[in-house]
């Protein structure tokens, strides 16, 4: 039987066709098996993991070189943190195609569940927008003016092109003027969109507007970084434990995001040195055009749009140096943005180091001595009173001013009485005050609607309000300024306040200077009666919608006593400006036994509130102190100044507002940025300029008889109605004394014969040229420019005239004057050096050049600088009694507004014999120049003392002594 059948077996697979095909049955068999496993069994698992694999080079950002000072203590440094970031990739795709939803939806789904999580543990996200949502359930933005301007510009996508149609200038137009609010609603779904803008983020309306501007901040970093698909967006910086391993265990339903480390800034004596060494922060648009121009992406030097940049101070004018190169990973990513792979790695570089020639503990004491001695000028001057005074040479604080300030300079927040964390005693005050402005408004409508009486005769809380609406209508373009004739008489006696609101707006209508388009009125035909009624109503709408009309109603009802000291006073213990915790000053002011004003006083003289704070004059002052044989600078101080770290590292975007918005103006840097005139600080240039062309000698005599009649109107010294007498050039550099100067300038203008002011001011600008005061001072950072007088030889003589210089330039003049004539450009670096510490650029001193004038000059304005400090026809002389080291200076006072105090300027060096240093204190407004010489005959003290009694001084440092009256002088 098996014979049989073997070889029918045989005869078969003898028949090669037939072998063929029951092999190519079988191999099919095994095929569509195969296929079946790959399909059906393991289908869903291998589309899963299918790839098609793309490799991409993305760039790793380097590390930020370390700032030092002079004696090598560190300033700014980096340091390595936990951060989350967002990556805008494909799997977002994916995950929309998969449940039937948006990309957008899917993003910002995860960011929320993000942001939920570092709240929930006590972490912040990064919020580079300069919107927010307060309390009150309004949008307003962080920043003003050209910052504005340019994120606007970014948002919206507008360029420079002027060849625009008329409809797409209109929608720019739109667009550049747009509110916080319709700049949320954009960017949440597009409203007031060019044509194919789409919804932008398009942000569910199931999220709060809070919680959709949280998304939306996320959103916005990765939609400047949206040209590099596989750019990380670093979303929270330095997070804890908790959100790091919260995120790490719900990973799955996180795409998107990851846990890295990052470098961020961190800075020392942050305040003092804040502008000198400034800030980072992430680069824009413009930055990024700039620092790029001539690379490619390739080029380790090249910016990619998430790079840490210098805004401000040396990080910005040094960011070529800091900045680290760049690295770079070249990265295997599957298609749906998942990185698989990292084949190559390029390590980034580190930026070089920068040494500065500043002593950090002698900027930091000076820094705090400027604020005490700025205190003490605001204690003596305030008053219980309401009243300023009538005297121009002792203008008055009235302490009601000081309440208001609090409101007017964003230390308290009114917009967030109501927020989500406001305490009961915040939305009472909250309440009171929304009570205040409904009553504000229904004065003004009535402002509009009735009142006849004319704005002079007005209260002055309506006054306010009047003034507040006509502003509102001119900037709102209700009332068309454009079309608005300006010799009407009409409008005349509205501009000298002899007519009412009322009655000047009724004759705005009648002469069409009212945009009735702007109302809501629904005939074509009106009469005047029925226009107004429409404009209150648009008045009344507006008032309620303006971001700022209830910092106007706080201030009037401030000063009408309906809203006391003492509640906005416990509002900065309510909003965390000041600590409750262990201050009994806190118990007694609440319960009424610590009365508002002795509270501020109290705290003024403890420094827990400060003259930056309060932004009344005098809120600001500089101090430049140089090396008289070198230019290099010791301390280059600036008050107010901002804690760099809360700006740097992700904006902390309250406290923008806040410094944007004082009025002592933290973020100017006053000793570079701050013109005035010098004063009386100008008379040894004069003086220079007077021996130097031969109109006088160093033992030439002019009687000053108080007032100078060469001139007309005649030119009075400080001193009229008295006379200062027979003066030589050092004597009358000790008194001071104006008829001296006036008359060495009219001089200088009378050499050929004939009085020329063009001729004397010729001479005042050559030698003013000469010393180093016409230029700017050489420190390597932002300066303005300066201007030495171009009218009346006569006045300008004396500082006054159109003469304007920096503190910084001031300096650089004084430091001339100091080592009797080498002109140095003035510097703040000393060295840069790499990582290794190899040097790799030295800043020696910058000599300019070397005046030969005759020693007998020289000679005769240092003992006129020296009577100054220590002569007895000197006004400040008394100041310096007991220094054991001798010194020289020169006083100065500059009126820049009649109705404040004049500015405080005094020049110094010393010791007077062998100048090591010179000091340069300028205060504006500071009423007198003793408040300036007083502070730098406290910098000498410190800086002449042996380290014991340094240490005794800075402890001291934080108690305020009210100023006594200051000597009349100048």
């Amino acid at each position: 039987m098996l014979r049989k059948i073997y070889e029918k077996a045989e005869k078969l697979l003898a028949n090669r066709l037939l072998a063929l095909i029951i092999l190519i049955v079988v191999l099919y068999c095994v095929l569509i098996g195969r296929v079946f496993v790959l399909q059906i069994v393991e289908g869903q698992s291998h589309k899963n993991d299918f790839t098609y694999k793309v490799q991409k080079t993305v760039k790793t950002s380097g590390t930020r070189g370390n700032i030092y000072d002079v004696n090598g203590k560190l300033l700014a440094y980096n340091k390595l943190v936990y951060t989350v970031n967002f990556q805008n990739d494909n799997a977002f795709q994916t995950l929309a195609a998969k449940n039937g939803t948006s990309e957008s939806y899917e993003k910002n789904k995860v960011i929320y569940k993000v942001i939920k999580i570092l709240e929930r543990n006590g972490d912040s996200f990064i919020n580079e927008i300069p919107i927010e949502y307060t309390g009150s359930g309004k949008f307003r933005f962080t920043e003003t003016g050209s910052k504005l301007k340019k994120f606007k510009r970014d948002v919206f996508g507008i360029g420079n092109s002027t060849d625009l149609s008329k409809s797409e200038k209109e929608l720019r137009d739109k667009q550049l003027n747009a509110t916080a609010e319709q700049v949320f609603e954009y960017l949440r779904n597009g409203t007031l969109g060019s044509a194919g803008t789409g919804k932008m983020f398009d942000i569910d309306k199931s999220y709060s507007k809070k919680d959709a501007l949280k998304i939306m901040s996320v959103r916005y970093s990765a939609f400047l970084s949206r040209y590099s698909q596989y750019m990380k967006v670093t979303i929270a910086n330095e997070i804890n434990n908790r959100s790091i391993a919260e995120i790490k265990e719900r990973s799955s339903e996180l795409p998107g995001i990851d846990i890295d480390t990052k470098s961020i800034r961190v800075y020392n004596k942050s305040e003092a040195m804040s502008h000198v060494i400034g800030y980072t922060g992430t680069v824009n648009t413009d930055e990024l055009e700039t620092y790029n121009k001539g690379k490619k992406e390739e080029d380790k030097d090249y910016y990619s749009s998430d790079e840490t940049v210098g805004k401000a101070g040396v990080e910005k004018q040094f960011e070529n140096y800091l900045h680290g190169d760049s690295g770079s990973k070249t990265l295997v990513v599957n298609n749906v943005g998942k990185i698989i792979d990292t084949t190559k790695t390029v390590k980034s570089g580190t930026g070089n180091n920068i040494t500065l020639s500043i002593d950090s503990e002698l900027q930091e004491y000076v820094y705090n001595l400027l604020e005490k001695k700025i205190a003490g000028i605001v204690l003596s001057k305030l008053t219980s009173s309401d009243s300023a005074g009538n005297d121009r040479e002792n203008i008055m604080i009235p302490i009601k001013k000081v309440y208001y300030s609090f409101i007017g300079n964003s230390v308290i927040d009114l917009e967030n009485l109501n927020g989500d964390k406001a305490t009961s005693y915040e939305k009472k005050m909250y309440r009171k005050i929304q009570t205040l402005e409904d009553q504000a408004i229904n004065v003004s409508k009535n402002l509009v609607l009735k009142d006849t009486k004319a704005y002079k005769d007005q209260s002055e809380e309506k006054q306010a309000y009047a003034s507040y609406v006509y502003s509102l209508l001119s900037s709102k373009k209700v009332l068309i300024s454009s079309s608005i004739d300006t010799t009407d008489k009409t409008y005349q006696k509205w501009k000298n306040e002899k007519i009412s609101l009322s009655e000047f707006l009724r004759y705005a209508v009648n002469k069409e200077w009212i945009d009735i388009s702007s109302l809501n009125i629904s005939s074509k035909y009106n009469d005047t009666e029925e226009i107004m009624k429409a404009l209150a109503a648009y008045v009344e709408d507006a008032l309620i919608d303006a971001d700022d009309f209830d910092m106007t109603v706080c201030e009037q009802s401030i000063m009408k006593g309906k809203l006391s000291g003492r509640e906005v006073c416990l509002l900065l213990y309510e909003q965390g400006v000041l600590k409750k915790k262990g201050d009994s000053d806190y118990t007694a002011l609440k319960s009424g036994s610590l009365n508002s004003y002795d509270f501020i006083r109290r705290k003024l003289k403890s420094l827990q509130i400060t003259p930056g704070q309060i932004g009344m004059d005098p809120c600001s002052g500089s101090v430049v102190i140089t090396d008289s044989k070198t230019g290099k600078v010791k301390a280059l101080v600036s008050y107010p100044g901002y804690d760099s770290n809360r700006l740097s590292n992700g904006t902390d975007s309250g406290y923008y507002r806040q410094l944007a918005n004082s009025a002592s103006t933290p973020l100017y840097n006053q000793a570079l940025k701050h013109k005035t005139a010098p004063g009386s600080t100008f008379k040894p240039s004069s003086a220079l300029a007077g021996l130097n062309e031969k109109v006088i000698t160093t033992s030439t005599v002019i009687n000053c008889t108080g007032l100078y009649d060469k001139i007309t109107p005649p030119a009075k010294c400080w001193k009229y109605p008295d006379r200062h007498g027979a003066r030589t050039v050092s004597t009358a550099i000790e008194a001071s004394c104006n008829y001296f100067f006036y008359e060495v300038g009219y001089r200088l203008g009378d050499k050929s014969g004939s009085y020329s002011s063009k001729e004397g001011l010729k001479y005042l600008e050559k030698y003013a040229t000469q010393l180093g005061l016409n230029k700017q001072s050489g420190i390597e950072l932002d300066e303005s420019s300066p201007q030495v007088s171009d009218e009346t030889s006569v006045r300008s003589a004396i500082g006054q005239g159109r003469n304007s210089f920096t503190p910084s330039q001031i300096a650089n003049y004084v430091t001339t004057l100091s080592n009797s004539g080498t002109v140095y450009d003035l510097s703040i670096m000393d060295k840069i050096t790499d990582d290794n510490g190899k040097t790799v650029k030295k800043y020696g001193v910058k000599k300019v050049r070397q005046l030969h004038y005759d020693t007998t000059y020289w000679n005769a304005v240092h003992t006129g600088m020296r009577g100054v400090v220590s002569g007895k026809d000197s006004s400040v002389s008394s100041i310096f009694q007991g220094m054991k080291v001798k010194l020289a200076g020169k006083t100065g006072t500059a009126q820049e507004n009649k109705k404040r105090p004049n500015h405080a300027l005094f020049i110094s060096y010393g010791p007077y014999e062998k100048p090591e240093i010179t000091t340069t204190v300028v205060i504006p407004f500071g009423y007198t120049s003793s408040n300036a010489a007083a502070t730098a005959k406290d910098i000498y003290e410190y800086y002449f003392a042996n380290d014991k009694t340094k240490k005794t001084l800075e402890k001291n440092n934080k108690s305020v002594t009210e100023t006594s009256v200051g000597t009349a002088g100048d």
